[in-house]
């Protein structure tokens, strides 16, 4: 498995990766090339034509996929992979049936829209609300945020609140999951400009008045944040992964500059000032990729590994953070130079100290369950 994901990956070369930047279009040769390996399916049943491998695995080939040169670009992969987790443990057999095929085989495209402006965070204080319609199903009006790849998606995972937050018992209930097409007229997309990920387009969104029947709903009424937290935790692994192979790649390259490069008569990877952030950095990693790995195997054996995923994504952000900024300070000047690749690992790495979740948030969520702390949030 790990050599199909090495040589699907590698074909695509840091400069086709550039290209795609530069011209800050989705990189199609990529998809379809994972598409045709059958890649996407790893989380999904053979049944339904996916290749039924575990988290474990599908951390492993995310690790893989950004370290042979995609980068955060990986991105790709891991969303394409852990969107069929909400279909394939909450979805309706006709859902399944639908959809989980085309998942595999990446001929259908889902964007998550879930966070908005006023709620940021606070997941369980979305605003979108789908009321009951007279005529049957919900009317849903509102707003998203952070949307990634409206332009390209088939559907929408959309939540929205069915129970209005006073009325709820717990503020995380009163919130449901509907499956909706992406380009219904009652949903206006505008694109939002960004400084890196340009692999992909983010947006943010006004629906008003879509309807959705009542087989739309992705999971239980009213309980959508539950049917989704373990998705949610995959997804804080596997952004992991795809850390600590971003942060190998510019390590790996910043190393094979400072071989080659010489000044003052040898290379400049012969001094202990460089050599030694970049092997603090290294150690950093294996660290990371130890948490990691620890959090996706308690994750394949069916236990509970909410915290693992919360130490594995700050340890991973440490890491990567560290190792891209050292590439950028070993190549110097060249650092800025797009033809070195570095600072564009360097800015996309930048994205996760806010992605998927703040790393403020993310520490306190460590600080109240590891150290007993009071919540702070």
């Amino acid at each position: 498995m790990r050599n199909e994901i090495a040589k699907v990956s590698s074909s695509f070369n840091p400069s086709y990766w550039r290209t795609v930047y530069k011209e800050k279009r989705f990189p199609d040769e990529y998809w379809n090339a994972l598409s045709s390996s059958g890649l996407f399916g790893m989380l999904i049943e053979k049944r339904c034509g996916g290749l039924e491998k575990t988290p474990l695995d599908l951390t492993l080939a995310v690790m893989e996929t950004a370290e042979k040169y995609a980068g955060l670009g990986s991105y790709l992969f891991l969303s394409g992979a852990l969107v069929s987790t909400f279909f394939s443990k909450h979805g309706t057999e006709k859902q399944k049936e639908e959809l989980l095929p085309k998942l595999a085989k990446g001929q259908v495209k889902i964007s998550i829209a879930l966070t908005e402006e006023s709620s940021g965070f606070d997941s369980s204080s979305i605003q979108t609300f789908a009321k009951k319609s007279p005529k049957g199903g919900f009317e849903i009006k509102g707003s998203k945020t952070f949307v990634n790849n409206v332009d390209r998606a088939d559907y929408l995972l959309l939540f929205a609140r069915t129970t209005p937050l006073k009325d709820s018992e717990k503020k995380s209930m009163g919130v449901t999951m509907f499956l909706v097409d992406a380009n219904n007229p009652a949903i206006h997309p505008r694109r939002l400009e960004k400084i890196g990920w340009n692999f992909i387009n983010n947006f943010s969104m006004e629906i008003d008045e879509l309807n959705a029947p009542e087989e739309s709903i992705v999971g239980e009424m009213d309980r959508a944040w539950y049917n989704a937290v373990e998705s949610f935790n995959l997804d804080r692994i596997m952004t992991s992964a795809s850390l600590i192979g971003t942060g190998r790649l510019a390590l790996t390259q910043a190393s094979e500059y400072a071989s080659k490069r010489n000044v003052f008569g040898k290379p400049i990877g012969s001094n202990q000032g460089v050599q030694f952030p970049m092997a603090d950095a290294v150690a950093q990693l294996l660290s990371a990729e130890a948490m990691t790995l620890k959090s996706a195997s308690i994750a394949t054996n069916g236990g509970n590994y909410m915290n693992e995923a919360n130490y594995s994504l700050q340890c991973s952000e440490t890491a990567a953070t560290s190792a891209t900024e050292r590439a950028m300070q070993t190549l110097g000047g060249h650092g800025y130079y797009e033809e070195y690749d570095v600072a564009r690992y360097w800015i996309d790495v930048r994205a996760h100290k806010v992605h998927p979740i703040s790393e403020e948030l993310l520490l306190a969520t460590i600080a109240e369950r590891s150290l007993r702390l009071p919540k702070s949030y």
